[in-house]
Order: C-alpha cells, then structure tokens, then sequence
C-alpha cells in the first residue's frame, strides 16, 4: 500500500493480530464520522474473529440509525477489565469521550488512538494521527487494506457514510480525488449511495425541523454578511421535545449562506456549559481560533466548550469573530 503512515498502520495491525478484547468508542455528540468509524472499526474486528464492542456517551443520532451493528453502541462500560485493548476512534482529544467514559478506558492495559484532528497533544500507546485525511472513516478505510479482510457490503456502507458526513456530500474542500475513489471502491463493495443518502439526509425527525426553525429565526449577520451567529437554548429543546442529536447539523445551514465565511452555533449545555459549532470557507481557520480556548478540529470545521451564559458567551465570542475577520482582511 502506497502510504507514507504505512508504519503506524502496521504497528495497528500487529497489535490487533496479537489481542483478542477490544473496546471501541468515539467522542461525546457523535456525528456520522464518529459513528460510521466506531461501527466500521468494530465490524472490522469481528471479521478478523475479534471480541469488539462499540460506545458512545452520547445517543447516536436519527439519520445514523440505520447503520448496520448502531444497536450494539452502549453507553457505559461495565468491566473495563474484560478487555485488552481500547480504540479510540475520530478523537482529537482523550476526554472528548465524555467523563464516563474516559475513566472506564484508562483501566484498559493499551489505548489505540485512531484520529485525523489537528490535537493539542499525542495520547494511547498507539497514537496515529493524519490530518490530511477527510475523515476517520478514510483512516480505516486504509486500514482495511493492510489486514487480511475483504470489504464486505456492512463495512462499506458504514465506511461510506463517514466519508460521506465528514466531507459534507463530497462538497467539502476536503474532498479530492483520492476521496472519490475510495468513495467508488465502497460502492463496488456493497454500499449504496442513494439509500445512504435517503437516510442520512431525509430522515429527520418532526421535532428537529422544529428546532430548526428556531435556530434560523435567530441567526444574526455581521460584517457585511461574512459573519453569521445563531443559538441554541435549553429552552427551545425543551419546547420542541428534541433532542440534542436532532441538532446534528445545524450550523451547516449557517454556512450555507453564500456571503458567509464563518459561521458560528452557539448551544447551551448543562452544569453551566456553551459548546460553539464554528464552520468556515476559504482562507478562514476556525481550528486556530478554536485551539486558543482549548477546542480543536480542522480549518473549515472546529469547536470548542467554555462556561459561561449563551448570551455573554454569543456576545463575547461574535466580536472576536469579528476582529479575526479584520485581521483577516488587513491580511490579504
């Protein structure tokens, strides 16, 4: 296999030659990257006869259920102890696996960080990171080819759907040729592209469009409509009874505005907590400014959680928006 992480993927595949027990988990607030990939790693594993389980703090949400194996992602884990191994999936950051978690894997003896995040630091035993690659699923994808597995119809359709949710339906500027191919390859092996799409994108719940309509009445625009800003309140979940995971996807409506080169989600959390969803187009980092407040991600999609009431931090954080747009303006 032409890779230049050729290494860390052997070094991955020696080391679940030699276990048996494997735990598989990705970050709080999963999107179809992190499902896709936790289900893509485990059904790799059961292939190669392997004890794999799948977790997620967080319930995964509406448009992922179909996914082939989504009913054996649990939320907690009972005995750390029956397990070898831990792999950590499309986490850029060890706690980003929710507290519960964190502390059941660090009892695990090896911790295999799989992750395509720019981080603020390495972690695990293992840590093989590639920030050029689309999506965790790509990672995987080149993963398979170094194990003495084939492709089969399951793991291409939860492999394609992570490509698929990370690069925004091959919109994104992370799409490219290599994307593509790998994309065609899944196809052969059995995903199909129009059912996964029906699912993923035409299976909203009543309670979500709800929602939505409530984050769009409220979007601001700043900047000569560079800038655009909306909320998400405990409030407004309470009164559309959804759910967090009916939220999934939100801030691409935000980008979505021709004008805007940065967008930025603002959802209220518990304990006192804001999670800002920021996307971007062009030369805009929202990782660099992500980073600054100890989040993460990538240049055109990041995030990070600060305390704070949402409508001090929306205000706080709108106008250094701002300011990084002016200095990205003196710039050019």
């Amino acid at each position: 296999m032409n890779n230049p992480q050729h290494d860390v993927i052997q070094e991955i595949g020696a080391s679940i030659q030699l276990s048996q027990r494997f735990l598989v988990a990705t970050h709080v607030r999963p999107d179809g990257d992190a499902i896709g990939s936790v289900l893509s790693m485990t059904h790799l594993l059961h292939r190669l006869g392997k004890k794999a389980d799948p977790y997620c703090q967080d319930p995964v949400p509406t448009a992922y259920r179909f996914l082939p194996g989504v009913g054996l992602i649990g939320a907690r884990v009972l005995e750390p102890a029956h397990y070898d191994v831990a792999i950590l999936v499309d986490c850029g950051d060890f706690l980003r696996v929710g507290t519960g978690l964190a502390e059941s894997i660090g009892r695990v003896p090896v911790l295999i960080s799989i992750d395509h995040h720019i981080a603020h630091a390495s972690f695990g035993n293992i840590y093989w990171s590639n920030t050029s690659a689309s999506s965790a699923c790509e990672m995987l994808y080149d993963l398979c080819l170094s194990l003495p597995i084939a492709i089969d119809a399951d793991l291409a359709t939860t492999l394609y759907t992570g490509l698929l949710a990370d690069s925004g339906s091959f919109r994104f500027s992370n799409t490219n040729q290599r994307v593509l191919e790998m994309a065609a390859n899944l196809v052969a092996a059995g995903a199909d592209p129009a059912f996964i799409a029906e699912q993923v994108y035409d299976s909203a719940s009543v309670e979500s469009l709800r929602l939505l309509a409530m984050v769009l009445a409220n979007i601001s625009f700043h900047a000569g409509d560079r800038l655009a800003t909306a909320e998400l309140s405990l409030k407004m979940f309470a009164e559309t009874a959804a759910s967090p995971a009916d939220a999934e996807g939100f801030i691409n409506f935000l980008r979505s505005v021709k004008t805007v080169e940065m967008a930025m989600l603002f959802r209220e959390g518990t304990e006192g907590k804001i999670n800002v969803s920021m996307r971007s187009k062009g030369k805009v980092d929202v990782a660099s400014f992500a980073q600054r407040q100890g989040g993460g991600g990538h240049r055109h999609a990041a995030a990070f959680e600060i305390s704070g009431t949402l409508p001090a931090i929306r205000s706080r954080f709108t106008q250094e928006a701002l300011t990084y747009l002016e200095r990205m303006i003196w710039k050019t």
